[in-house]
């Protein structure tokens, strides 16, 4: 659209304009401004003569942008936010700042974003949390209803800004009394450095693949993990949940690594360590077992450093877990077939045992030895440290997914929001 046409368009026929765009519907928009759902109708059809072109699809629930609108909205929505934040009422002096309203996945949340905002908490900032799938609060943050959300996929669209938060490692957890029976293992452990001989297994080695569980190799498009999404849609960029989906805590989109935030090294490996009620010990796979002891079915191979171990990925049979039960958060399995995709080179097809829309409920469940799952990282690292969960495999290139924090573009009327988004994307660093 010209810049000529712009300038004669009215202030407030924009302003409406974008109400609509980022609400999704004249209902919406005539909450958001305080007028009659008519007035709001009447407006857009007033900027739709004036334009000449056709800004929004009428559905029947709400209202899709047309090209244009994206357009439009692109070039208007960040001078019409500065705008309002400079015409905005003047807060009393001494007065106290609105609460800032956070949203994102209820896991990442609850164990990362909240006790780092501790320090403002305790300086007077006041946040309202919501948590929820990552495209519903996005919709949210667009009507104004939220300052800043943590998304597990990037934004389409120029309406907001979205910057890359931290990013999370998925992994495949099981308790050890699977992790024993899965392999013919117990969890590792080398005395003194030494490699003892590979123990009787009694037939509890790795069964046949079985195609009819675990799919062929096919391509398939990503999909969104927690919102899903499922992860981080790399369409301008670089990819736990209420449900949590969509991967931090809840989930991504992508099969490698799309964003920019560093793993710290706590992060790196499972420490399995062995406990006396955990089972025999594993021997090294290449280690020969005594004279006369059998070694039939010894599984897959356990890679050893120091005391800790890990199953070689090339040696590890996904159809082991063919009568395992599988925990998750939603029935579809994002999280669990991303990982079979990117790891294993197939697709994963079965019905999970439990569904449990947040990944704490996940976690525990699996450490309690209900089944098995794949989770972040970041959340299921501390039972990973103590043995209370197994890392069933270590591969090189693990599911990586990019969090990202979103807000509207411009700056806000609220100090407190550019507080606190700074806060999380210096605390992020450490996640």
């Amino acid at each position: 659209m010209e810049t000529a046409s712009l300038a004669s368009l009215d202030l407030n026929l924009l302003r409406t304009f974008l109400a609509v765009y980022r609400s999704g519907s004249f209902t919406g928009a005539a909450r958001l401004l305080g007028l009659s759902q008519p007035t709001v109708t009447t407006q857009m059809r007033a900027l739709e003569r004036q334009t000449g072109r056709e800004l929004f699809e009428r559905l029947p629930r709400g209202v899709t942008p047309t090209p244009v609108a994206d357009e439009l909205a692109a070039r208007i929505a960040a001078p019409l936010d500065e705008l309002a934040a400079v015409a905005g009422p003047t807060p009393r002096a001494g007065a106290r700042a609105e609460p800032v309203h956070l949203a994102g996945p209820a896991e990442l949340l609850c164990t990362r974003a909240l006790p780092a905002l501790a320090p403002l908490i305790a300086e007077g900032v006041r946040l309202r949390v919501a948590t929820g799938l990552t495209d519903p609060l996005l919709d949210e943050l667009r009507a104004g209803r939220h300052d800043l959300v943590i998304a597990t996929t990037r934004p389409r669209g120029r309406t907001v800004h979205a910057v890359p938060l931290t990013d999370e490692e998925f992994v495949l957890v099981a308790a050890p009394i699977w992790a024993e029976r899965l392999l013919g293992r117990g969890p590792a452990r080398e005395d003194e450095g030494e490699r003892a001989a590979g123990r009787k297994t009694e037939g509890r080695g790795v069964v046949e693949r079985d195609t009819d569980t675990d799919g062929v190799v096919v391509p398939e498009t990503e999909d969104e993990i927690h919102g899903q999404g499922p992860a981080g849609q790399a369409t301008e960029g670089p990819g736990p949940a209420g449900p949590g989906g969509e991967g931090l805590g809840s989930a991504g989109r992508g099969a490698g690594r799309q964003g920019s935030a560093g793993r710290g090294a706590e992060c790196q490996g499972s420490a399995v360590q062995a406990t006396e009620h955990q089972g025999p010990t594993v021997r090294d796979a290449e280690a020969p077992g005594p004279t006369g002891q059998a070694t039939e079915a010894p599984g897959p191979a356990v890679r050893h450093a120091g005391r800790r171990s890990f199953v070689a990925p090339d040696s590890f049979d996904p159809a082991v877990l063919h009568e395992v039960p599988l925990i998750t958060y939603a029935e579809d399995l994002p999280i669990a077939r991303r990982y079979w995709r990117h790891v294993f080179g197939r697709r994963l097809s079965r019905t999970a045992a439990v569904t449990v829309p947040d990944l704490r409920g996940v976690l525990a469940a699996v450490a309690a030895g209900a089944g098995f799952s794949v989770l972040p990282r970041y959340l299921c690292q501390g039972l990973l440290a103590s043995g209370a969960l197994v890392a069933l495999l270590e591969p090189e290139d693990p599911p990586i997914n990019t969090g990202f924090l979103v807000q509207r573009p411009g700056a806000s009327d609220n100090p407190d929001v550019a507080r606190v988004r700074a806060l999380l994307l210096r605390a992020a660093r450490r996640w």
